[in-house]
């Protein structure tokens, strides 16, 4: 199946029936990532509770940093895994590379999570809604990185719409989450109903780009996101050689 996919003659052709499938994918993948979320932040409430107590007093403790740093690990892992696993199996014909993907993805959550540990750790001098907004930025992360290792691994012939797909509902689900925050205005609620949106969001255009994209293609006759479409003239392609008329005069005076 992989290698129809490269021979194939334009983009793939989705219907609506998949653009719903695909959400309710990415969304089911944010809901287990904010469950499991909600069960850690339940399960350590005795100690969170005293804890964001004296936060809200003063700086942040130690121990509150420790579970922050758990339950964010933890909830971008499952959210990533379960995330694009749902919605490998959309497309189970297309998404071939199943092991492969969730390994990446594994992968790159971690590396993440080490770099924003620093990150965490900085804010943690300041109050806590730096870290939360910190908290949110990962989820941002981990929701493109695993897609675009999901889209990279098995269709790289139009990585260009993979790219345009997972940015669109990453800018999506940020103004949803904007939005969602001047209206509760607690940045606690937003940290849970984060993961569920940008999930939810990124499986939307994994749909409706696509969709979009093909009524783009059937309209114009162009394909103009194909990886190896030549949309100008590329710095670095190499001109072919001005052949050169022949030297009959020297030839002859040689000859001589």
């Amino acid at each position: 199946m992989q290698e129809e996919q490269q021979t194939q003659i334009g983009p793939r052709k989705l219907t609506f029936f998949m653009l719903v499938l695909k959400t309710f994918a990415g969304l089911g993948g944010g809901i287990i990532g904010a469950t499991a979320l909600i069960l850690i932040f339940l399960g350590a409430s005795s100690i969170l509770q005293p804890v964001i107590t004296n936060t809200l007093e003063g700086g942040i403790s130690p121990l509150f940093m420790v579970v922050i740093l758990i339950m964010m690990l933890v909830t971008t892992l499952l959210s990533g895994i379960m995330g694009t696993l749902f919605i490998c199996y959309t497309e189970r014909d297309r998404y071939t590379k199943i092991s492969t993907t969730i390994m990446q993805v594994f992968i790159v959550n971690l590396v993440i999570f080490a770099f924003m540990v620093p990150v965490y750790i900085t804010t943690a001098t300041s109050n806590i809604e730096l870290t939360l907004y910190t908290a949110g930025v990962q989820i941002i992360l981990s929701a493109i990185a695993s897609n675009l290792i999901m889209e990279l691994i098995h269709d790289y012939k139009y990585a260009l719409l993979s790219v345009y797909s997972i940015i669109l509902g990453a800018i999506t689900a940020t103004a949803l989450n904007i939005l969602l925050y001047s209206i509760t205005g607690n940045a606690t609620i937003l940290i849970f109903i984060a993961l569920p949106v940008i999930w939810g969001s990124i499986g939307f255009f994994h749909g409706a780009t696509p969709i979009f994209y093909y009524w783009i293609y059937q309209t114009w006759d162009t394909d103009f996101l194909l990886t190896t479409a030549d949309l100008g003239q590329d710095y670095g392609i190499e001109e072919e050689e001005e052949e050169l008329p022949e030297d009959v005069e020297g030839s002859k005076f040689l000859e001589k």
